[in-house]
C-alpha cells in the first residue's frame, strides 16, 4: 500500500506544486510546498495505516527521477536526485520520530515541514 500511495502523493504534489509555482512563483518552493507534500505523504500514509517511511522513499525516488530529468547538466541532475531521496527518507524518519514522542500526526508533520522548508531552503542557497 505505501508503494501505492508514494505514487499517487508524488502525482498529487507535483501538480499541487504546479499550481503554487504559477500562482505564488518560487516562493512557493520554501513555503507551501514543503508542507503539501508532508501532509499528502503522512496523511494518507497514517489513515490508510501504510508504512511512513516506505511512502516517503518511494516519493523520494520518484522526485529524484524527476529532478535527474528534468536538470540539463548530467551531473548536476545525479546530485538533485540523490539529494532527492535522501531528503524525502530523512523527512520520513523525522515523521516517525514525531509520531513516536508526540503521538500526533499533525505535530510530526509540522516537524517533518518545518525541516523540509530549513532543507530547501538550505539547497537553493548553496545552487545559487
Amino acid at each position: 500500500m505505501a508503494y501505492v500511495i508514494g505514487c499517487l502523493m508524488a502525482a498529487l504534489s507535483f501538480l499541487l506544486n504546479k499550481i503554487l509555482l504559477k500562482y505564488v512563483g518560487m516562493k512557493a518552493v520554501i513555503s507551501y510546498s514543503p508542507v503539501v507534500e508532508e501532509v499528502t505523504k503522512s496523511l494518507c500514509s497514517y489513515y490508510l495505516a501504510a508504512d511512513i517511511l516506505v511512502t516517503h522513499v518511494v516519493f523520494g525516488i520518484l522526485e529524484a527521477g524527476y529532478d535527474w530529468y528534468n536538470t540539463a547538466d548530467g551531473k548536476r541532475g545525479k546530485w538533485a536526485a540523490l539529494v532527492s531521496i535522501i531528503g524525502h527518507s530523512l523527512f520520513g524518519c523525522l515523521t516517525l520520530l514525531g509520531l513516536y514522542i508526540s503521538s500526533s500526526i499533525w505535530i510530526a508533520i509540522l516537524v517533518a515541514s518545518c525541516v523540509h522548508v530549513m532543507w530547501n531552503v538550505t539547497l537553493i542557497r548553496l545552487s545559487s
